[in-house]
């Protein structure tokens, strides 16, 4: 009987002792994925964030709460944001506004969109 408590005893520590080392929270998860970067084509001027960018070929970085328009190494402009869930994944990469503003932006292949902080509409 007492080797088999003691068993018991030693598989519960082991278990205890990896539990912390497995436990890691879904931010953290989020925090350690990649930024997501893509090319982004804009037609017509549309208010991002707090800028005005203007029709152009740009890279589009999103990092976990954050996305940045960047023409080569020079930041155009940023917005802060969450991700939400989708039904589907996007077929290009994009975004949609709402009088000239930047509401959301989609990657090709992703069922994630990146909604900008202050978007008045949520659509799922």
């Amino acid at each position: 009987m007492t080797k088999i408590a003691f068993r018991l005893a030693l598989a519960v520590a082991a278990v205890a002792l990896t539990l912390p080392v497995m436990a890691k929270t879904a931010d953290k998860a989020n925090s350690d994925a990649k930024p997501k970067t893509a090319t982004l084509t804009i037609d017509a001027p549309v208010k991002f964030g707090t800028t005005m960018v203007n029709p152009g070929t740009y890279k589009l970085v999103i990092d976990n709460e954050k996305a940045t328009i960047e023409n080569g190494k020079t930041v155009i402009a940023s917005a802060p944001g969450r991700w939400e869930d989708r039904k589907q994944k996007a077929d290009s990469t994009g975004f949609e506004t709402t009088n000239g503003q930047v509401d959301d932006l989609f990657l090709h292949g992703d069922s994630s969109v990146f909604v900008l902080s202050g978007s008045q509409v949520s659509k799922k």
